[in-house]
């Protein structure tokens, strides 16, 4: 741990780089240089670098954490120099925000294999016409689909499809989630039963 954590006395402080450390893991702390260095600045380290190193480290604990790799002991090993106040602190940053790490850890997973989607829109246009046959009239839906790729670069798709297309997709997405309900459900009774042998 950086020298300036192993003397820090402030809960305030404290409770805003546990912050700041998780929102550098989920990705939604920037690696501005320019915000580091404000945030280096504000409390009290020597330059950016060990600001973000400082942070780093907090978050790859929080995510060891969060995949069980860490016992609760352990997560506080990390952190023996600090008072029990202060300690508690740091248990209850990850408590409150381990529905965000999670939720990450599995964009984080499921992308590894391929695009995930991470959220969509869609808008619906009417066709009046086209150059063959003034009367051609025909529905159209837009959708863009906000995906990551698995090297973590946010990637954006646009295409258009028909009503029997969308139709079609709508079906399949449904299946898929039917699919994954079972799979889900099967998964939570096995873990029942594991629990009680």
């Amino acid at each position: 741990m950086h020298e300036f954590m192993l003397n820090i006395d402030n809960k305030e402080i404290l409770n805003e780089i546990l912050h700041h450390s998780v929102d550098y893991l989920i990705g939604t702390l920037t690696k501005d240089v320019s915000l580091l260095d404000k945030f280096s600045h504000k409390y009290g380290f020597a330059n950016p670098e060990e600001f973000e190193s400082a942070i780093k480290i907090i978050a790859n604990a929080y995510r060891l954490y969060c995949q069980e790799k860490l016992t609760d002991t352990e997560l506080l090993g990390h952190f023996s120099h600090m008072s029990q106040d202060l300690q508690q602190s740091v248990v209850d940053v990850v408590t409150a925000r381990k529905p965000e790490i999670m939720a990450f850890l599995v964009r984080e997973h499921d992308s590894r294999d391929g695009r995930l989607l991470e959220s969509f829109d869609w808008d619906i246009r009417f066709i009046m016409g086209n150059s063959s046959l003034a009367s051609y009239r025909s529905q159209v839906a837009t959708l863009v689909l906000n995906c990551i790729e698995t090297d973590g670069q946010r990637r954006t798709i646009h295409f258009e499809v028909t009503q029997p297309q969308l139709e079609n997709m709508i079906k399949e997405l449904e299946s898929c989630q039917q699919k994954l309900s079972a799979m889900k459900a099967t998964e939570n009774k096995n873990q029942e039963e594991a629990a009680k042998a």
